[in-house]
């Protein structure tokens, strides 16, 4: 990658680090990160996870944004100038696409971002967390508006012990993708900034790897393919059918 202005968007704290750290720490000073939700669940508590009790879901919202803003100083980013969390409540995003739409355009005016980094679009073979896709779709919506080239982190494919086996893009689609292996340093560097999420420990051994890979598709926002969401029952929502709706609802405005 060259030294464009990029944003790298993740749905959640730990995306991008799982997606594309070491990109970044290859060129922090052309790197912004967003991510847009709060990350966190809604669920019982006190709960614990990593070893650290959290008395309540506000307390887990600020433990998440505190260990991703800890991995994005050891990477190099100046916290308070390029990084930025929208607050969108974790399985909302569908809700509240007009405000996604305007975080991404205002960071893309201000900072003269010139790529955005984002979740890969999903597929019916190919299931999306419902943050991942309506994230993915704003992500377009804004490339599109200002003329910005876009590119996707990759779907990991899981194996039966939940563990990392490949990682996909849409297999309809012709894409461009380029691959960057790591060094012996950048693959230790990795581990131990995935070790920081201490609330999320299971993303290390998941997403152990020793290459970062993106995909280029010049895709329009409003041809959007079934997906099915590989998180959630019957009864979770949203449905792949209120997201249909949220995005068709949104571009008709």
């Amino acid at each position: 990658m060259d030294n464009k202005k990029t944003l790298y968007i993740g749905a959640h704290a730990d995306d991008v680090v799982i997606n594309a750290s070491i990109t970044i720490n290859r060129n922090p000073g052309s790197a912004y990160i967003l991510t847009i939700t709060d990350g966190v669940p809604s669920g019982s508590y006190p709960k614990v996870l990593g070893g650290i009790t959290l008395n309540s879901h506000e307390a887990y919202v600020q433990k998440r944004l505190k260990e991703d803003k800890s991995a994005m100083q050891v990477l190099g980013i100046n916290v308070g100038k390029r990084y930025t969390n929208g607050k969108i409540p974790d399985g909302q995003t569908y809700q509240n696409l007009e405000q996604i739409v305007s975080i991404i355009a205002t960071l893309v005016k201000r900072e003269k971002i010139r790529r955005i980094m984002t979740h890969s679009f999903p597929g019916e073979s190919h299931p999306a967390h419902p943050d991942h896709e309506i994230v993915s779709v704003c992500s377009y919506i804004i490339g599109k508006e200002y003329g910005i080239e876009i590119w996707e982190y990759p779907r990991f494919k899981s194996n039966s012990t939940n563990k990392q086996t490949d990682r996909i893009f849409l297999e309809e689609d012709r894409i461009e993708t380029v691959n960057y292996d790591f060094t012996r340093e950048e693959i230790t560097l990795r581990d131990e900034l995935m070790q920081i999420y201490k609330t999320q420990g299971f993303i290390i051994e998941k997403y152990r790897t020793t290459s970062e890979m993106f995909g280029r598709v010049v895709r329009n926002p409003r041809s959007i393919p079934d997906a099915t969401h590989f998180y959630g029952s019957e009864d979770y929502k949203p449905r792949p059918q209120d997201i249909r709706k949220a995005i068709t609802d949104f571009l008709s405005r």
